[in-house]
């Protein structure tokens, strides 16, 4: 990993160098996106299997899009009882986590016979898109279908892509079958997105679409957003130690590999004022990685967008870590409760070595789907909020729209708007 100081260098300046913005420099990809996008919107079924034919399965028929239900009961065999154990308890508690986040209805009664409130509707019919041709992310379908549930969605389309003999894998159908979700349609990629957001002869038309994918999948998000709702664009994983001179330099490097293992694209960062680190956490790097099945992977990643970053102290490290904003920071100090108040921008919080990354991507309870690339700037991880709609409700009185006639003639006047009066004076005439 490369070391890189502070003492020449501006937080912002360091964040610049270490973060690769998501949607930068594809313009050529975004260009064979629409394409797609296009095709798909025009001519429907016919564009979409095709598109499945060339990236996915040779085979693809309109008949073989939908899961079957002998699908369905081949996968809860093939995983084994102890993969469905896991998959109840991981479910349980990310349910837990979410049932208390949803937000409620409120009126509230003012003077003059005024009812003001909210009211909160879920999201009618969402996309779901789970990666799944290279690798297998059940986890995923957890960590977005289940925030959903707990909102009230009353109708999910999950798309996934099939290897290239035409099957789901096996943890992907038996998660999806023990959620409920039994409208699986083996398509991914931009040609799945397009799907869910112009509809096709077989592919429902969504509201809104939610899921991880690959670029691909996230410029497609892009190209659609305004026709349909997207929860994000989420790019490679991120992950920054903030660590003083207490931290065990083999958890450090073991949660940095975590995140690596991801891709040659991830990026993990220790941050510290503890220069006696450094050798100790390169040491685990080179150690720990040898005993890795995706060692190359994990090892691209340390090597291109890893990096140890010296700070003056831990002040100064956590404006660094603001600046860089990342999907997780993990909090390894004497005191790591002391810092929390003073990180601001972070998809997820893991306060203390005993706090590894891999608790929130699996199991404890909030959604692993969080910004990337900067965007914990001004987002937040899935909730159940971003699967619900809120509407204002506004009840007023005669006797309150006398009370606040001379505000709106005011303001009304001042913008020219005189039919916004005349709507206030006409529940006013007694004729």
């Amino acid at each position: 990993m490369r070391i890189v100081t502070t003492r020449r260098r501006t937080p912002r300046e360091i964040a610049d160098d270490l973060s690769a913005p998501l949607l930068a420099e594809v313009a050529e990809q975004e260009a064979a996106v629409r394409e797609i996008v296009e095709a798909v919107r025009t001519r429907g079924d016919e564009a979409l299997i095709e598109y499945c034919r060339r990236f996915d399965y040779p085979g693809m028929t309109v008949d073989r899009l939908a899961v079957t239900e002998d699908e369905f009961d081949r996968a809860r065999r093939a995983v084994g009882q102890d993969f469905l154990e896991a998959v109840a308890s991981a479910v349980e508690h990310v349910r837990s986590f979410h049932e208390k986040e949803r937000p409620r209805d409120w009126f509230d009664l003012r003077q003059l016979g005024t009812v003001l409130g909210q009211k909160y509707t879920p999201i009618e019919r969402v996309g779901i898109h789970v990666p799944g041709f290279t690798a297998v992310y059940p986890s995923s379908l957890i960590m977005t279908a289940v925030p959903g549930q707990v909102a009230g969605v009353p109708e999910m389309i999950l798309c996934t892509p099939p290897d290239r003999e035409g099957s789901v894998h096996p943890a992907t159908l038996a998660t999806a079958d023990f959620l409920g979700l039994h409208t699986v349609l083996k398509v991914g990629g931009a040609q799945a997105i397009a799907a869910l957001a112009f509809g096709t002869e077989t592919v429902p038309k969504v509201d809104k679409v939610f899921g991880p994918g690959s670029i691909w999948v996230q410029l497609a998000k892009k190209v659609v957003y305004g026709i349909v709702g997207v929860d994000g664009l989420y790019g490679p994983s991120e992950v920054v130690v903030l660590a003083d001179e207490h931290a065990q330099p083999r958890l450090i490097a073991a949660d940095l590999l975590a995140q690596a293992e991801h891709g040659g694209d991830s990026a993990a960062i220790l941050v510290t004022p503890a220069r006696s680190l450094v050798e100790p956490v390169q040491n685990e790097l080179s150690r720990q990685v040898r005993r890795m099945s995706r060692k190359a992977a994990a090892w691209e990643s340390i090597t291109r967008r890893g990096a140890i970053v010296i700070v003056r102290d831990l002040d100064e490290g956590c404006a660094v870590v603001n600046e860089i904003a990342p999907e997780h920071v993990e909090l390894f100090a004497a005191s790591p409760f002391e810092l929390l108040p003073k990180i601001h921008n972070a998809g997820c919080i893991l306060v203390g070595e005993t706090s590894p990354v891999t608790m929130g991507d699996y199991v404890i309870g909030p959604s692993h789907v969080l910004p990337t690339g900067r965007t914990a700037r001004f987002s937040s991880g899935l909730s159940t909020v971003d699967f619900l709609r809120r509407s204002s409700v506004i009840y007023t009185s005669e006797e309150s729209v006398r009370d606040h006639v001379r505000i709106v003639r005011a303001l009304a006047s001042m913008e020219g708007l005189d039919g916004h009066l005349r709507a206030m004076t006409a529940r006013l005439r007694t004729d």
